[in-house]
């Protein structure tokens, strides 16, 4: 750690020296630029003004040496921030693999392919990073959701649900990307609405959970439309689930500085003993781990609020 006295310059001008250690570690001499930029918190972050332009914009993959896992290295390579992505084979790409690339694109906002032959397919980032932030997009995964969950109660659609669910899963893959570019990149931290970088677990496991909230409504509504099998309370749980996510995104909506209040004790344990009650083992897993989520995510969420808590009364 550093201290420095704070500089007046001509009456005007406050100005802060920089520790030699800092300036020669990153290679700057007089007159390059540095950046800065202030956090929710009042703290003030700078960095080197070169540090931006080492990000990776392109890449390019030799499919056959990840042709197993292609859907994943695609995944990375997108949370990366990369904005054009050359695929090549050595040989002639398969049907198989051209519709493997297709079907993740889909799940890759922002990104479509420009250039296509029998040996590449080149694509391109067209999102903008800086004009995401992280509380619309889990909005939006929660209002999915809850279309979902209304669609079960009243009557159930599946090819509706499924559409839901290939949308929840864009959602979840862009705001992945979207945090782990906020870790090294100090502006797209600061555009999210993040802010800090200890933070970052927590919002990354609450949309991870509304991913898996998604998965297993999906999962529940395969089944509900394959047996035809009705089951106790339906209307209690799923109405629950959806009533304690709604407020839960609401109070991130809100940007309230109190506590968050989490789930009732007695309630929760009135739902679990419904669940139970459930005759077919396979929805009560299902509807288990609905509940479990949900109420992960308004721990993360307590969790949340009482940082900002602390920044809002000065302790931080």
């Amino acid at each position: 750690m550093h201290r420095r006295k704070i500089q007046l310059i001509a009456g005007t001008t406050y100005s802060v020296s920089l520790p030699k250690e800092w300036v020669r570690k990153n290679n700057l001499k007089e007159k390059n630029e540095i950046l800065f930029y202030e956090k929710n918190d009042r703290t003030l972050v700078i960095s080197p003004y070169a540090i931006e332009g080492k990000k990776l914009n392109e890449i390019s993959l030799d499919i056959d040496k990840y042709i197993s896992a292609i859907d994943q290295i695609l995944f990375a390579v997108y949370y990366l921030g990369i904005e054009n992505i050359s695929l090549f084979s050595k040989k002639e790409l398969t049907k198989d693999v051209k519709s493997r690339i297709r079907k993740t694109i889909t799940h890759m906002s922002g990104t479509e392919i420009n250039y296509e032959d029998k040996q590449k397919i080149i694509m391109r980032v067209l999102l903008d990073k800086s004009k995401v932030e992280i509380f619309q997009v889990l909005y939006r995964i929660n209002l999915i959701i809850e279309s979902s969950i209304l669609n079960i109660l009243e009557q159930l659609n599946i090819n509706e649900i499924r559409i839901n669910e290939n949308e929840i899963d864009r959602l979840y893959h862009l705001i992945t990307k979207i945090i782990s570019l906020s870790i090294i990149d100090s502006n797209i931290l600061n555009s999210s609405k993040i802010k800090n970088v200890s933070l970052i677990p927590a919002y990354f496991l609450i949309s991870k959970r509304l991913e898996n909230i998604g998965d297993n409504i999906n999962h529940l509504s395969e089944y509900l439309h394959k047996t035809k099998v009705k089951f106790e309370n339906k209307n209690e749980i799923l109405n629950f689930a959806k009533t304690e996510l709604n407020r839960s995104i609401s109070y991130f909506m809100s940007k309230s500085t109190n506590i968050f209040q989490k789930i009732n004790v007695d309630n929760l344990r009135i739902i679990n003993d419904y669940i139970l009650k459930s005759k077919d083992k396979t929805i009560q897993n299902y509807l288990e781990d609905i509940i479990r989520y949900v109420v992960d995510i308004e721990e993360e969420i307590v969790n949340i609020s009482f940082y900002n808590q602390l920044i809002h009364e000065g302790f931080l």
